[in-house]
């Protein structure tokens, strides 16, 4: 088949191993004899390489150049299908998919890892915290679930990343079945890192890894981290985030006595994410996962195949990935703070799970979305 892809910003650093999907289902489906076109935006320094055709296009305009290439190609007969990765982020496509679908007879799939907007609730709650924040740049999260829902019922096959996303957008596509794919992780990297076992820091290192700045989870995991300080004095905590931090964050960890027990590192550099898994002696995720993430997280998946034990609160699709027994509820840091004293005095051999790899690995993703493929022509 002749698929193109349509991914932004496939550009380093990929600070979560293969946080982009799109280029690593890229990779697998041209391994598997697909002929595949990328169409994304491209940054300085980009190699794409495994025989994938990468179709750059401007960042400003990207639906209507995307939506321009597309139908140059269905001409040239050079394209059998679409696929677009996590429509959710990409609302501003919609317009583009309306156009298509009248021009076009080309089967549309839309892969949606994350809730179709930001509610109003959590969008005061980022008001509360970083007026800034929520007034300039979160106004678009807060778009009505129905304006995700117009551009979703245009595509021909609708893809959720978990079961908990697929229930929020099944009134979308009430009469076709919306089909469920994990998110992917590259196997060959995650299999040579777990093969490779790296020493256990001493002391005990907790990692945290932030999934958006809307609703940031610094707060929640300093809080947890201080708690767990108090029975394990020599804790350590390492918080990958965006960058520049919060001055509430920075004096929130002045006034818990942390400023010697927590290093910030920025996502937005090239890390290698799962080296600092593998690293750590528990990674705690305090986020709310489905908002600007994709749900559940990646690195929630990672750190169980390299064995790095997982707490987490319990929001979105992580009870699909994460066992309950490792779970809080949403905001109960109190618990968190509990179960990760506990883990980090039971110091359990870690045990790398590349079981799971049948389950979240890319090839098996690959081949997922090959039979959805293969169904709509």
């Amino acid at each position: 088949m002749q698929i193109a892809i349509l991914g932004r910003s496939v550009q380093p650093p990929w600070n979560e191993a293969v946080k982009n999907m799109a280029y690593e289902l890229s990779r697998q489906l041209a391994s598997m004899g697909h002929t595949v076109r990328l169409l994304t935006t491209r940054g300085e320094g980009v190699t794409i390489e495994d025989d994938i055709e990468l179709r750059p296009l401007a960042s400003g305009r990207f639906g209507k150049t995307a939506l321009r290439a597309l139908l140059e190609l269905e001409k040239e007969g050079k394209i059998d299908l679409i696929h677009v990765q996590n429509l959710i982020i990409h609302r501003s496509l919609a317009p583009m998919l309306w156009t298509l679908r009248r021009k076009s007879k080309l089967p549309i799939v839309a892969y949606c890892c994350q809730l179709p907007s930001l509610s109003v609730s959590h969008w005061f709650q980022v008001l509360r915290t970083d007026p800034w924040e929520a007034i300039s740049t979160k106004l678009g999260m807060i778009a009505p679930a129905s304006a995700t829902n117009w551009a979703l019922r245009r595509v021909s096959q609708i893809v959720a990343s978990s079961r908990f996303v697929k229930s929020r957008l099944e009134p979308s596509k009430p009469a076709r079945e919306i089909r469920v794919v994990p998110p992917f992780v590259r196997t060959d990297w995650l299999t040579a890192k777990a093969e490779t076992p790296l020493a256990r820091e001493d002391p005990p290192r907790i990692l945290y890894l932030g999934s958006h700045k809307a609703l940031r989870g610094e707060e929640d995991f300093l809080r947890m981290l201080a708690i767990v300080k108090q029975d394990i004095r020599g804790v350590k905590g390492v918080a990958v985030t965006n960058f520049p931090i919060p001055e509430r964050i920075r004096k929130l960890s002045k006034t818990l006595g942390l400023d010697d027990s927590i290093k910030f590192l920025s996502r937005n550099i090239d890390l290698d994410i799962p080296g600092l898994i593998q690293a750590s002696s528990l990674y705690v995720s305090t986020s709310l996962s489905p908002i600007g993430s994709i749900d559940p997280p990646l690195t929630l998946i990672e750190s169980q195949i390299l064995g790095t034990p997982v707490l987490s609160y319990d929001t979105g699709g992580i009870s699909e990935v994460v066992d309950e027994k490792r779970l809080v509820r949403y905001k109960d840091y109190a618990g968190l703070a509990k179960l990760a004293t506990e883990t980090l005095r039971r110091n359990e051999t870690k045990n790398p799970r590349l079981d799971l790899l049948s389950t979240f690995g890319s090839e098996a993703a690959a081949k997922n979305f090959e039979a959805i493929y293969r169904s709509l022509s």
